[in-house]
């Protein structure tokens, strides 16, 4: 996936951060990469300044929003493990580091990766090679689209959804249709235990329908996608995911644009932002309600 080993690239780009508290926290991410994939990129491995020019003058404000999600997503982890976490399940897993990153400090929390069947073996492959073996403690779960369900898939390897979860759904909803959409939102509300909670990224329904004249910035990044052969297919309607998501029964605990986003978790700390998130971005955090 093009877009999946970009997205690792611009995490190990925002390690290099020299400001901690913007700092990307995956340290793990660089030592997946694929080698060449610096050879053929615009992008350095190890000089943080050529990287930001390089980001400002593309204005690939992506890079911010990588940076922004990977910080909301690893501080709810870590304010779930500490709240009685039992699972987590990673939903299109692809490159996501989360597993080896945070397993030994949580050895309470089973964590799943589902996705495609070759991507997970492809991952197993890349898992060895950065910490020299593959952890029995992460359950892959293979998963054919067109087959089966995300239930059926994750229940084969020992997923419980009588257990509190935290869904991690990073970088997905905008390649998916609706229904597939719909359909994981119905399965996280009815098949995860009370206090279960996801958050994902996603985009406006306009960037999905190409309204360039209302967001322009999304035009070059959704024309590359598109050209490597993943396009953008999926928004939420405007404004923001909320009422979307409230009608298969969650409850909405935050909901960032990409202004918040900024204001969140881009701001240096000398108090300057240190780039814009987008305005075509959201970030979702959803519960499933306690009774």
């Amino acid at each position: 996936s093009w877009t999946a080993e970009g997205v690792l690239a611009l995490r190990a780009i925002g390690t290099l951060e020299p400001d901690e508290k913007i700092r990307n926290p995956d340290y793990l991410a660089e030592k997946f990469i694929n080698p060449e994939f610096w050879h053929y990129s615009v992008y350095s491995p190890t000089d943080y300044a050529t990287n930001m020019k390089v980001v400002r003058a593309y204005r690939a404000d992506t890079y911010f929003l990588v940076n922004a999600r990977t910080h909301k997503i690893d501080q709810t982890l870590k304010e779930m493990a500490a709240d009685g976490l039992e699972q987590v399940v990673v939903l299109g897993a692809g490159f996501d580091t989360r597993a080896y990153r945070f397993a030994e400090k949580m050895p309470q929390v089973r964590f799943f990766e589902l996705d495609l069947p070759a991507t997970l073996q492809r991952k197993k492959e890349m898992v060895k090679a950065a910490i020299g073996h593959v952890p029995d403690y992460v359950a892959y779960a293979p998963i054919d689209f067109n087959t089966e369900t995300i239930e059926e898939a994750l229940v084969r390897v020992g997923y419980n959804p009588a257990q509190k979860t935290f869904f991690v759904w990073e970088g997905v909803t905008m390649y998916i249709t609706e229904e597939a959409v719909r359909g994981t939102l119905t399965f996280i509300a009815t098949r995860s235990a009370p206090g279960s909670v996801v958050v994902f990224d996603y985009m406006m329904a306009g960037v999905a329908a190409k309204d360039w004249k209302t967001y322009p910035q999304a035009r070059i990044i959704a024309t590359l996608c598109a050209l490597h052969g993943e396009p953008w297919i999926f928004g939420f309607p405007e404004p923001s995911a909320g009422p979307f998501v409230q009608k298969f029964g969650l409850d909405v605990v935050e909901d960032l644009d990409g202004k918040a986003m900024t204001e969140k978790y881009m701001t240096r700390s000398d108090g300057k932002r240190d780039g814009m998130a987008g305005s075509h971005w959201g970030l979702m955090h959803a519960r499933v309600p306690r009774p």
